[in-house]
């Protein structure tokens, strides 16, 4: 097996470079996209196996919360008795303002869904 030095591979790729310019931007751009999305999907990885279960606050959407619990955010809305998002998802916050009741109320009863939802499961 012949061993090739550090400069004649260099060689070879810009060799390759100028006889296939557009092939080898390709390969370029799709190892870039690899990348990145290799990179994305880890950090995701990461975060919801650190974030698994975890106790329903105000700041959270629905659809965090779904997440966090493994629900469909949509199986959640309708069981705790919530709007469906319209433009963008609404913090439990913004809907106990919206309906002019206290976080603690919406919270209790996203929790409640939760634990039907899950009961509903096994």
């Amino acid at each position: 097996m012949p061993h090739f030095t550090m400069r004649y591979k260099q060689k070879m790729l810009k060799n390759n470079f100028r006889r296939h310019p557009y092939l080898m931007s390709a390969l370029a751009l799709a190892l870039v996209l690899t990348i990145v999305f290799a990179i994305r999907f880890t950090m995701g990885a990461v975060y919801w196996s650190r974030h698994h279960e975890q106790t329903v606050s105000s700041w959270m959407t629905v659809r965090y919360v779904g997440r966090s619990w493994d629900l469909s955010p949509h199986k959640i809305d309708e069981a705790a008795g919530l709007p469906k998002p319209e433009h963008h998802p609404l913090t439990l916050a913004e809907i106990a303002r919206q309906r002019g009741v206290p976080v603690s109320e919406v919270i209790e009863q996203v929790e409640a869904a939760i634990t039907s939802l899950k009961a509903q499961r096994n």
